[in-house]
């Protein structure tokens, strides 16, 4: 009898192992394999909307080519909280487009172009070089 109990023990413990790995272990193990095992990325580029954090997350609003998105991170929320603004161009690393991404990898974030002058203005009292 105490065969059988410890037989069915392990076998409930196997397939709670087995359910977790299935569940967690492509994001636990995802950052350790090379680019090219875990297949192709895209690079998606859109402007953002709107953000809104919330708690230990941040919402980023971005519109593409493809569509709307709604990013989702969870991780370096208060730098990233500071980094982006509405109005930014940011290019994303996704698997492909989606309407909901959950943590990608924030390849770039441009800031959208500022009216610049030529030259400084020169104020009236200030002496000005000689032209020949």
């Amino acid at each position: 009898m105490r065969g059988w109990l410890i037989l069915i023990c392990t076998f409930l413990v196997g397939i709670a192992v087995g359910v977790g790995l299935a569940n967690r272990g492509p994001a636990l193990i995802a950052p350790y394999l090379p680019k090219a095992v875990i297949g192709p990325s895209e690079h998606i580029e859109g402007q953002v909307v709107r953000k809104q954090r919330d708690g230990n997350r941040l919402l980023v609003k971005v519109t593409t080519a493809q569509g709307p998105m709604l990013v989702t991170f969870t991780q370096k929320v208060p730098d990233l909280d500071v980094l982006l603004d509405a109005g930014d161009t940011v290019t994303l690393v996704t698997l492909g487009y989606a309407t909901f991404v959950d943590d990608p990898v924030l390849e770039r974030v441009k800031e959208p172009a500022r009216a610049q002058t030529s030259s400084p203005p020169s104020s009236p009292g200030a002496p000005q070089a000689p032209t020949r």
